[in-house]
């Protein structure tokens, strides 16, 4: 089994995106579904999410080059100075926690947790240098290795996080 990853342009209408007919996504790979054998179930999501985020480092790589270095071969052989954003990503709650590499009951675009979800406060908006440097403090008290997984993942689940320690993004 396999979730396809699918890929389109971002200046296409979405009428015209949105019709399965037109083909205007195009499967750029399959990401697998992984079992895992360790005993405790908590640790068999963490190693999970962490295989897709280095499928998704692995597969995007080409793109993010691009969109670095800013120069494409077109069809013709020629080089162009273009960058290749990633403009949207579509998803479901329960992929956008993974993505974002935070715990389930929290949320992947600001600092709230599920207790604080119908606050009236507006919540931090969780940005990608936030949780960066949340893995950089929690590197510091444990390894994240497969060897100390357990007390890596203790110690991200204090800031909320789901044990990701290398985000593909």
């Amino acid at each position: 089994m396999s979730h396809p990853l699918l890929i389109s342009l971002a200046n296409l209408n979405m009428n015209f995106r949105a019709k399965a007919s037109h083909h205007a996504f195009v499967l750029l790979a399959l990401l697998p579904i992984p079992k895992f054998l360790h005993k405790k179930k908590e640790l068999r999501g963490v190693l999970e999410n962490r295989i897709i985020h280095e499928c998704l480092d692995f597969i995007l790589q080409p793109l993010k080059t691009a969109a670095s270095v800013g120069i494409m071969s077109d069809p013709w052989g020629g080089l162009r100075h273009c960058f290749t954003p990633l403009a949207g990503y579509i998803m479901d709650f329960q992929e956008a926690v993974v993505m974002a590499g935070v715990m389930g009951k929290t949320s992947p675009v600001t600092m709230a947790n599920y207790k604080q979800f119908g606050d009236a406060v507006q919540h931090e908006s969780r940005t990608g240098s936030t949780t960066l440097a949340q893995l950089a403090a929690i590197r510091i008290k444990a390894d994240p290795g497969v060897l100390n997984l357990a007390e890596y993942v203790y110690e991200a689940k204090k800031l909320r996080l789901n044990g990701v320690d290398q985000p593909f993004w």
